[in-house]
């Protein structure tokens, strides 16, 4: 098991072309996170993957999130940025309800696409696992 365990949402362009990532505006483990994440957290106790979903939108993206659009995309694991440590993410796509906008613990939204792989901004796990195999599968086009 990964020492970071993370469900994630994938939310996608109309084109297809980018998807939705954050910049946290919060302290992770006594140090500033600058790199972009997926949208999402962790699993609390008793709670569900989508439940879990439904809750980190709310919190991170301040919109809705359509229960019924969700669906599996994959499961990534790669190094994390803290040092000798790796992240795991449970990645699921889905439709959001209203405009997203950052919230108290997101400093900032943005849309990537493939050149996020040269962007040193992206996060690790995003370059090296997501995006190839969004790319791959026809995700991301």
């Amino acid at each position: 098991m990964a020492y970071f365990n993370k469900i994630g949402l994938l939310v996608m362009s109309p084109d297809f072309r980018k998807f939705l990532v954050c910049e946290p505006g919060e302290l992770y483990d006594d140090k500033r996170v600058t790199q972009y994440l997926i949208p999402g957290g962790r699993v609390e106790a008793g709670e569900s993957e989508t439940e879990c979903l439904v809750r980190e939108t709310k919190e991170e993206l301040g919109c809705g999130l359509d229960a019924n659009s969700i669906e599996y995309v994959g499961e990534y694991t790669y190094e994390a940025s803290t040092p000798g440590k790796d992240v795991t993410i449970r990645l699921y796509k889905g439709n959001l309800v209203g405009e997203p906008k950052a919230s108290c613990e997101i400093g900032a939204l943005h849309w990537i696409g493939r050149e996020g792989l040269d962007n040193p901004r992206v996060s690790l796990i995003i370059k090296h696992k997501i995006i190839p195999d969004l790319v791959e599968r026809n995700i991301l086009v």
